[in-house]
């Protein structure tokens, strides 16, 4: 499907979260901020382990999965069953549900079902508190994954350039310095 470098999930999650972060990060060069984030979410996932692995059957934790197909790998927090099936499993320090994890969780549910042989019919976010998250994993999100894989390929590969633009989340981002500057 996909031609040209190999993605990371994380990748596909910075393209999510915003394409113009993706191509500081990737094509720019663009050194990231220290950022809070990373280290909140390990002290997040270390508290909530124990949850994870008490209520869920854990088929694998720290999962590298991998598609050739897609040109896409990742580590995933968990892979547990469900329903007899693998579903993947990731924990994360928001209190609610961001658009890109949605489809980080897709994303990983592709490379299970090629690791696992099986579908992968739902996926797992847990947030602190802990507060569970069920997906559905839908043709149509998966349809959108592998668009974004495709213009995320695009970027790499110097066919297509996104623009800076400012949005809500632009607060939270480890690049909003050097884009502020780029707008301007």
């Amino acid at each position: 499907m996909l031609r040209g470098s190999w993605l990371l999930v994380r990748d596909l999650e910075e393209y999510f979260f915003c394409p113009f972060a993706f191509y500081l990060s990737r094509v720019a060069g663009e050194a990231r901020a220290p950022g809070l984030w990373s280290e909140v979410g390990k002290d997040v996932q270390a508290e909530l382990s124990s949850h994870v692995e008490s209520r869920y059957k854990v088929i694998g934790r720290e999962v590298f999965l991998e598609s050739v197909r897609l040109r896409l790998r990742g580590r995933v927090d968990y892979v547990v069953e469900l329903h007899g099936l693998p579903a993947p499993l990731e924990v994360k320090h928001s209190r609610r549900l961001r658009p890109w994890w949605k489809y980080t969780l897709v994303a990983y549910a592709m490379l299970a079902e090629e690791k696992y042989s099986k579908p992968v019919k739902q996926a797992l976010l847990i947030l602190p508190g802990p507060r569970e998250i069920r997906l559905e994993v839908a043709s149509e999100d998966r349809r959108r994954v592998e668009e974004a894989l495709t213009a995320a390929t695009a970027i790499l590969e110097g066919r297509l350039t996104p623009r800076p633009y400012e949005s809500r989340s632009c607060i939270n981002c480890d690049y909003s310095a050097a884009c502020r500057l780029l707008r301007s």
